[in-house]
């Protein structure tokens, strides 16, 4: 919510989202008679089957997944989605349907408590009566949904957390690793006033406990968390297949000449880190940290290709193990093809913000805001690296593709490769002496953070700034 916004609070700080993916929303809230359809049970204090539902966050999902299995065998489940909870930032931007006053009437606040603003839309404590009311009943907003204010409060998927305070695209909140608490959303006809049903308003609520909810049919979400103590986890965005221009432009300021831009396919899907691999990260399967700079959530460095590689093959065998690895894939590094087209995110663009490099001064002896924003490099670092995550991510939500540490890639190193590669799935040289990194480091030139950018070292090499980044792709 904006600063002025009347009733606001602190834990609603403004911020840019970017949706990607088209989803249904329920128009109404999950009634009784619907949920005792699919779930057989109806947990609800007061009874009535077009009164709102109230029930646990885990029954709620429990109800997504049995209404999926049910859609899904009948045919009627659309290829690539599945009923869920709406996140957060779903369920915010159907709320609001595209206004951005306190309530979705176009409409703000002229008191907290009570007012003829809040009656218009939605049930609360000072029009309810104490009493739930059936669905509907209330003013919809302008896509049609009704109840986003009031009668009952509306679980998301997200487990609660502070919001960020750059640009985020398509959101999914934290890992539920350590978070006993999730988001609910919308206010309620009992207790809220007119100021906790806001559009902006988040709270957060026991998973156990009981309210109501709205269903959402979304893209199916492969993004993928794992667990690698019960204090650390390593988050996995999924990366769909693709073709891209790789290398560079003849006029991209900095250009070199083994980036000859040629188009490439890749024909399978793969996961790759959110982020770099962190020290906590590293230290949890290897039991290790060979890094210079010490922090948790600092990126690993120092670290050799031999030692990137093991890590992977380890990672590997512990999932497998767990029965937690997807059939026909593994953990390892990234191709340079893999890596060049993630860390893109269909920009073609010298950085994944859609900026260049403006000045030839830039590429050398100055500051390059346009890389600021994006990445830690030789002139915003202090020449130290950072915690992840601290940069504006890609439009894919990966973050530090630019600077921090360099990353190895799996690929050996040829200087004129590109001008024999394969144009479907190239995955280097099949001998050498060095391997293929990228990204820059924290101490690196503007100029050698660019997307094309190639560097190579030999494998056993270690340096300050030297990382790595996950990938779970296809075995090959």
């Amino acid at each position: 919510s904006p600063k002025d916004e009347l009733g606001r609070y602190d834990n609603e700080t403004q911020h840019e989202v970017t949706l990607t993916k088209g989803y249904w929303l329920g128009k109404y809230e999950v009634t009784q008679a619907q949920y005792k359809a699919i779930m057989r049970t109806n947990p609800s204090t007061f009874k009535g089957d077009d009164l709102p539902v109230s029930t646990s966050w885990y029954d709620a999902t429990n109800f997504c997944a049995k209404l999926t299995a049910i859609e899904k065998a009948a045919g009627r489940l659309p290829e690539g989605y599945e009923y869920t909870l709406p996140t957060e930032a779903q369920w915010e931007y159907a709320c609001r349907a595209g206004t951005t006053t306190a309530l979705n009437s176009g409409k703000n606040l002229s008191n907290v408590d009570k007012c003829s603003e809040m009656d218009e839309v939605g049930w609360y404590y000072s029009n309810s009566e104490s009493k739930i009311h059936p669905v509907g009943q209330k003013q919809p907003n302008a896509w049609g949904l009704y109840d986003m204010h009031g009668n009952i409060w509306e679980w998301c998927l997200d487990w609660y957390s502070d919001y960020p305070t750059l640009p985020v695209t398509d959101p999914v909140g934290p890992a539920p690793d350590t978070i006993t608490q999730c988001v609910i959303r919308g206010g309620d006809y009992l207790i809220s006033r007119a100021q906790r049903c806001r559009s902006a308003v988040r709270v957060k609520r026991d998973s156990n406990s009981l309210t109501g909810f709205r269903v959402a049919l979304a893209p199916i979400n492969r993004n993928m968390t794992i667990l690698l103590t019960d204090k650390v986890n390593l988050k996995l965005i999924w990366i769909e297949p693709g073709t891209f221009m790789m290398g560079s432009p003849e006029d991209e300021l900095g250009r070199i000449d083994i980036e000859t831009q040629h188009q490439v396919t890749l024909t399978k899907g793969y996961w790759l880190g959110k982020y770099e691999v962190t020290q906590a990260q590293y230290e949890a399967i290897m039991g290790t940290n060979p890094s210079y700079w010490e922090g948790a959530n600092l990126p690993v460095e120092n670290v050799s290709w031999f030692d990137a590689t093991n890590f992977c093959a380890i990672l590997t065998a512990i999932e497998k193990v767990k029965g937690r690895l997807p059939e026909g894939y593994e953990y390892t590094l990234p191709t340079e093809a893999q890596w060049e087209y993630a860390c893109r995110a269909g920009t073609t663009t010298a950085f994944n913000n859609g900026k260049n490099i403006p000045t030839a001064s830039q590429q050398i002896k100055e500051p390059c805001p346009n890389l600021d924003e994006v990445g830690w490099y030789g002139y915003n670092s202090d020449e130290t690296t950072h915690p992840v995550g601290q940069k504006q991510p890609n439009a894919w939500g990966l973050y530090d593709m630019h600077g921090n540490v360099w990353e190895w890639c799996s690929d050996w190193y040829k200087e004129d490769y590109y001008s024999i590669s394969p144009v479907t799935d190239p995955s280097g040289p099949d001998t050498g002496s060095r391997r293929v990194m990228r990204g820059g480091g924290c101490g690196t030139r503007s100029v050698s953070c660019r997307s094309a950018f190639r560097d190579y070292r030999y494998p056993i090499s270690k340096y300050y700034d030297d990382g790595f980044r996950v990938a779970l792709t296809p075995v090959k």
